[in-house]
């Protein structure tokens, strides 16, 4: 990109609106760097706090438009939905471990001591070391 100055803050002001937030969008519509409609931008409380006003509109428009594919019998909406907000229904393909006090957490898995001077040993066979989870 070209080291163009942007037209002025009521130009930017009016592409950031019209591009929902999106600085990279405005950035190219006047052919500067992103990194320069960034520093403007933070440069200035009332720039910054109108990126976050639209950024948080766009997510509520997201929102909608993934709940209306839900609602329309979207599958792969549905399972997103159920992944990322159900989580506490079981909807989840990892564990989370979360613990009920602020202590250390002790897991052991297999054998706690391994009986040799190799670093892979527990890689190739049933043993695993004991793992101490802190918070």
């Amino acid at each position: 990109m070209s080291r163009r100055k942007i037209p002025g803050r009521d130009a930017l002001i009016e592409a950031l609106k019209g591009l929902d937030g999106n600085m990279a969008a405005a950035a190219r519509r006047f052919h500067v760097s992103r990194t320069t409609v960034w520093q403007y931008v933070n440069e200035d409380q009332e720039l910054r706090e109108l990126v976050d006003e639209l950024s948080e509109s766009f997510k509520d428009v997201a929102e909608q438009t993934l709940f209306n594919a839900i609602r329309e019998g979207n599958i792969i909406a549905t399972i997103f939905y159920l992944k990322t907000k159900a989580r506490d229904r079981g909807y989840s393909e990892r564990l989370e471990l979360i613990p009920l006090s602020r202590r250390d957490i002790e897991v052991e898995i297999g054998p706690t001591s391994l009986n040799t001077t190799d670093p892979t040993a527990a890689i190739d066979t049933d043993t695993t070391p004991v793992a101490l989870l802190e918070q």
